[in-house]
């Protein structure tokens, strides 16, 4: 089974360039669209940790692949870097520990949503 961890160095949790891009390109909009983002991101973590012993391989690497696009979407570089990895593994057809995965994907996701509270957009 592969080994798959997190590499806090690589990543920042929440890359304030894309926010501010995101404010610039869709004005009052931007908190909306980002909160959007960020509650599907929710959504399909749930839906992987309510999985059932007959959830297809396909499902959990296209619910990655969401997870990771709508991470970057919104500037969250490493629970999207997190997101690869487990979409990677679906992909290659590689054992991970996804228990373990989403652990980290939903610690990842804790870190995000506590930063985006801290930032405000109006």
């Amino acid at each position: 089974m592969a080994r798959i961890e997190p590499d806090p160095e690589s990543q920042q949790t929440l890359d304030n360039k894309v926010i501010q891009q995101l404010i610039q390109d869709m004005g009052e909009d931007a908190g909306m669209v980002i909160e959007s983002y960020v509650e599907s991101i929710d959504e399909f973590l749930t839906d992987i940790q309510n999985r059932t012993v007959r959830t297809k391989p396909d499902d959990l690497h296209r619910w990655a692949h969401t997870i990771k696009s709508s991470a970057a979407s919104v500037g969250a570089m490493r629970l999207a870097h997190l997101a690869a990895q487990m979409e990677n593994s679906y992909r290659d057809q590689v054992q991970i520990d996804l228990d373990q995965q989403l652990q980290f994907m939903r610690n990842e996701y804790r870190r995000l949503s506590d930063s985006l509270q801290k930032i405000s957009i109006d």
